[in-house]
């Protein structure tokens, strides 16, 4: 499935890249195109993996799982080919490689969330807590949603700004938090940010955002019953220079480290 990359004045989103730590893009994926992902999505759920490899992370199953709890799915790359072709595109790597400055690219791994009617909260977090393994400790993110997005159905929400407050440990409680905002509060009070702003996204399907991997993001709980789901497929890249350090942690990431080297190899990322 290959989106329509059309977008003009790659100056001007850089610019909002660095300003706020995101950028909105036109939307880039059809509605034929985005009903056809919603259902791909789904049957990735239902155990329908068409290379017959399992993803490194699957959390909701038919019948064991409660009906309000997010779908959460990392590395479906090795799953399904349609995965691949989307967060291995090239313009993916292009894109981020142009709004960040970075000289090169890879792919760290890639995220499902879906989120059904009356979803819990998903706890304001920075991508970047997850590499701290990393030298350099970074991501950034290209974010796609396959449904139209509602401030009252779970939709990501950014702080603005929030890119430039220092990288904090991920939160314990990040699938279920009960002030899904607190902690970044709390880091907007030590970064000096006495009121800080959340804008949460309205937008079409289709449509893509590119996230720096400091910025604050996640969603609050969905007020809406019956229809408003909200799939979403995400690119986490790193910096095509990144290496593994001796800081602990990575459980996915480290589980390809070859032994006695550094490097991040090119078969998995």
């Amino acid at each position: 499935m290959h989106p329509i990359t059309t977008w003009e004045d790659p100056g001007a989103a850089r610019e909002r890249f660095h300003r706020d730590g995101f950028v909105v893009m036109e939307p880039a994926f059809t509605p034929d195109q985005c009903r056809w992902a919603r259902d791909r999505l789904g049957g990735l759920f239902a155990g329908r993996f068409p290379t017959g490899i399992y993803p490194d992370e699957w959390y909701w199953r038919e019948g064991l799982s409660l009906p309000d709890a997010t779908r959460h799915m990392a590395n479906a790359w090795k799953s399904d080919q349609v995965i691949v072709s989307i967060v291995q595109a090239s313009w993916v790597g292009d894109w981020i490689a142009h709004l960040t400055g970075w000289p090169g690219t890879r792919l760290g791994q890639d995220t499902i969330w879906i989120k059904p009617p009356s979803a819990r909260a998903s706890a304001l977090h920075q991508d970047n807590s997850f590499v701290d393994f990393l030298a350099p400790a970074t991501m950034s993110t290209c974010w796609m949603t396959f449904d139209d997005t509602h401030v009252d159905a779970a939709t990501i929400e950014y702080v603005p700004g929030s890119h430039r407050w220092p990288t904090v440990p991920l939160p314990a409680d990040f699938h279920d938090p009960g002030d899904h905002r607190a902690r970044m509060r709390v880091s907007a009070a030590a970064a000096g940010v006495a009121d800080p702003a959340v804008v949460q996204l309205e937008v079409p399907a289709g449509t893509i955002v590119f996230h720096d991997g400091n910025v604050w993001h996640g969603a609050a709980a969905s007020q809406r019953a019956g229809t408003a789901w909200r799939h979403t497929l995400a690119a986490h890249v790193l910096p095509a220079n990144a290496r593994f350090t001796a800081a602990s942690g990575g459980y996915i990431y480290r589980r390809y480290q070859l032994p006695d080297d550094d490097s991040l190899h090119n078969a998995f990322f």
